[in-house]
């Protein structure tokens, strides 16, 4: 804008050699003009190339950004599948854990029956045993040898006794028990 005020103002001037004068400032015009359209393209240019390096880094930016979106996407992915597998195996010792607790429960249950069904057959087998040595000598008793037949007499005889000379009787066990008894007491 103020080359359009200078050039008029420089045409209408007293100078003896108006053509010359106004070449030369048209020429000083014209380089001042393609001086600042260099400097506009170059600045142009500039602004080009930032433009294509902007584009350039914001493409880049969109694909690191697309490459942590799916490397995040993988570990999460990841992160849920070790998840569930450790929640499976939580379970899996759950439900072991209550598997051997119902049997632990089941097992505190039946001991005490099974050991009192045995018990109740020991003394079964213990009151039966002195009845089968019974029947034992009467049948030998009754046999027609007479070695069996003495002897069953023999063990009758000693069972029925007072004072049993083969099997130690119930006295027996009565004397030696009052005699532990002293024994204690003395010391």
């Amino acid at each position: 804008m103020l080359m359009t005020i200078l050039i008029p103002a420089t045409i209408a001037g007293c100078s003896p050699a108006p053509d010359e004068r106004l070449a030369e400032f048209a020429q000083q015009t014209m380089t001042e003009q393609t001086r600042q359209n260099q400097r506009m393209a170059d600045q142009s240019e500039a602004i080009v190339d930032e433009s294509h390096q902007l584009a350039e880094a914001a493409k880049e930016l969109v694909e690191r950004d697309a490459e942590a979106r799916r490397e995040l996407i993988a570990a999460q992915q990841e992160l849920a599948s070790q998840l569930n597998e450790q929640q499976s195996v939580i379970y899996t010792g759950h439900e072991q854990l209550e598997q051997d607790r119902r049997e632990i429960a089941e097992q505190r249950h039946r001991d005490p029956i099974i050991a009192a069904v045995i018990q109740n057959i020991g003394l079964v087998i213990a009151c039966l045993l002195p009845l089968l040595v019974a029947v034992q000598v009467i049948w030998q008793m009754q046999s027609q040898e007479p070695d069996h037949a003495a002897v069953a007499e023999l063990l009758t005889l000693d069972l029925t006794s007072d004072e049993p000379l083969l099997l130690p009787g119930p006295r027996l066990r009565q004397s030696m028990l009052t005699r532990e008894d002293d024994d204690a007491m003395s010391s």
